[in-house]
């Protein structure tokens, strides 16, 4: 399989990974303000962006192998949604290649349950999957939408989503429907309980997603855990409050490189 992968500057290892249905240049801006100090690397996600979809199956064991692979030297991994669940998995399948772990509007599980309130209505992601296959084009639209709801950014946000979602062609039906099932069926809370690495979850006020009602049951059950909630952001902090999100990952990493 062909990932596309970028990197620029120099220093400390940061790797980043973009979430569902986007790809890598959800993180410019960002990447930019690194790399004076760190060497960046930025990777589309299989079937994403400018990277190549070989194998059929979207399984999160194999995601994770072949994105550590393609990273083999120690560094600190940064996830966005879906790319922090498979940033997690890769602390868990290979803690030597993560020096710390940062999520960002991310959660070990996405879908509510009986012991997990603190998900998205279950109901909510199949109706995504039933209109995935109805009109995928319209669903990521929908979804770019869902992202930014109740951030006082929304227009702001949707509009560079939308703009970097088609920079380089749309991302295959068959990694957006992969997608999708990882984010409803994954669970990776015991996984919380295994991690060698010093671990960051980074989340919006207003996110609808990833929500920041998880921020005291987390801390609960996983000490070790350090939760910092951005007020007025949705899904994407780093893009509707860049300073406030720069400013805690920066403290996060300066720590731990």
């Amino acid at each position: 399989m062909s990932l596309h992968i970028h990197t620029q500057g120099s220093g400390p290892d940061l790797v980043f990974l973009h979430g569902w249905g986007l790809n890598s240049d959800v993180w410019e801006e960002l990447a930019d303000q690194l790399s004076s100090h760190y060497r960046v690397t930025l990777i589309d996600l299989p079937g994403h962006g400018r990277s190549s979809l070989t194998r059929p199956d979207y399984q999160l064991e194999h995601i994770a192998e072949q994105l550590a692979a393609a990273v083999p030297q120690p560094a600190i991994w940064i996830g966005w949604s879906l790319g922090g669940l498979i940033a997690l998995q890769i602390a868990h399948q290979h803690p030597e290649q993560v020096q710390a772990l940062a999520l960002v509007a991310s959660s070990p599980r996405f879908v509510q349950s009986d012991d997990w309130p603190h998900g998205v209505a279950p109901e909510i992601f199949e109706k995504f999957a039933h209109e995935l296959e109805e009109d995928y084009q319209a669903t990521l639209n929908r979804f770019l939408t869902i992202q930014a709801a109740g951030s006082r950014e929304a227009k702001k946000e949707i509009r560079r989503l939308r703009e970097r979602l088609l920079r380089h062609g749309e991302p295959r039906v068959e990694a957006l429907r992969g997608g999708l099932r990882l984010l409803q069926r994954s669970d990776l809370r015991h996984t919380l309980d295994t991690l060698h690495c010093p671990s960051k979850i980074i989340l919006g006020r207003r996110d609808t997603l990833a929500s920041a009602r998880a921020k005291e049951p987390l801390q609960q059950h996983y000490p070790h855990l350090d939760i910092s909630v951005i007020q007025g952001a949705a899904h994407t902090p780093f893009i509707s409050h860049p300073e406030q999100f720069l400013a805690v990952l920066k403290e996060f990493i300066e720590h731990h490189v």
